[in-house]
């Protein structure tokens, strides 16, 4: 995995790892960041895929809108990696099963119900029970939903991987993630990855590790992270426009930059980790964080239904909010307030409360 240039530590021997200072602001920036991220990534594909406006402004903006917000999963994934990988706080994998696996079953539960049934009374999909379990065992019953069985494949390893990692130095546990990174690229490049409910979380084990790593790093110069950042970014949106200009849309290399394995959405994923966690931020964006920070689960598996409301009522209202100027603004505004809004109501009500 690529990373730009860091003052990496010196080998350590095993059980002592430095321990990250207190950042449970920086860890809701980025929690909020990456749903924002997630959020915004959907309403600029919707205008890539246009074919019609290939080529146009409005494309290209879109372009550089969803390349640049590629790195949303993966700093989920380090996210998680950072807050639960810490060897110090497991007394039995049994405990720590119930108490996660009792936050998330309710939501995987859930979740998928609702959204058959949006894809069978909003989009009127013949469905049956061969294909509801077709796309259970895929874990893929809605575009986005695959985060919550990658998640529930990441708890069920996460005990044993916190225990192994007492016995790795840092730079025995850079060397892994490497390595681990390389694998989950070239698996990649050959249409490899893992594909199913079960084992889609293998491949997110890099960016998990890498997120608990990458904690403990202490970076010197901070603007060169931006500039890998914003260099990864810029790399995306240029071979994207490239290879959909020379390839066309159908073809598997078309979008391959976009992928969460490409090298700029690895190195704009621990760019932005890092940077994160050891920049300048102001107080009043780490305080607005903590506050939105409890939501985001809930936004992030609630926002499509949100948004294709949205996109009916422009159809039958104000058509010209379909329009590539005024769509992704508008509906990330609209999005944001109405889906906040409704996961804190949803909170406050307790059989809804388990699922968000």
């Amino acid at each position: 995995m690529t990373t730009a240039p860091t003052s990496l530590p010196p080998a350590e021997p095993p059980h002592s790892h430095p321990m990250p200072h207190a950042r449970s602001a920086r860890y809701d920036v980025l929690r909020v960041s990456a749903c924002l991220a997630v959020i915004l990534l959907h309403l600029a594909a919707t205008i890539v895929m246009e074919r019609e406006l290939f080529g146009s402004i409005h494309w290209h903006l879109s372009n550089a809108l969803d390349a640049a917000t590629r790195w949303c999963v993966p700093v989920f994934v380090m996210l998680s990696g950072a807050l639960l990988l810490d060897p110090q706080k497991y007394s039995g994998h049994g405990a720590f099963w119930a108490k996660r696996m009792s936050r998330l079953l309710p939501a995987l539960i859930a979740w998928p119900t609702i959204y058959f049934a949006w894809r069978t009374f909003y989009w009127h999909e013949p469905l049956s029970l061969e294909i509801i379990a077709r796309d259970m065992a895929l874990g893929r019953p809605y575009i986005h939903l695959y985060f919550l069985f990658l998640i529930a494949g990441l708890y069920l390893v996460t005990p044993f991987l916190a225990k192994a990692l007492d016995t790795f130095s840092l730079s025995q546990l850079r060397d892994l993630i490497l390595i681990m990174a390389g694998l989950a690229m070239g698996a990649n490049l050959f249409d490899f990855l893992a594909s199913s409910a079960f084992t889609i979380f293998v491949p997110y084990l890099t960016y998990y590790l890498a997120g608990w790593y990458c904690a403990r790093l202490r970076i010197e110069r901070p603007s060169l992270l931006a500039f890998a950042i914003v260099l990864a970014a810029a790399i995306t949106t240029l071979l994207t426009a490239i290879l959909v200009s020379t390839r066309g849309y159908d073809d598997r290399w078309a979008f391959y930059f976009y992928e969460d394995f490409s090298p700029t959405d690895m190195v704009m994923a621990v760019g932005l980790f890092l940077l994160t966690l050891q920049g300048t931020i102001s107080p009043r964006v780490e305080s607005m964080a903590q506050t939105l920070a409890p939501l985001t689960l809930g936004v992030y598996v609630a926002h499509p239904i949100v948004v294709e409301l949205l996109r009916y009522g422009y159809f039958l209202a104000v058509p010209v909010l379909l329009r590539p100027p005024y769509y992704v603004p508008v509906t990330l505004f609209l999005t944001c307030a109405i889906t906040f809004s409704l996961v804190a109501l949803m909170q406050q009500v307790p059989g809804l409360r388990r699922i968000v």
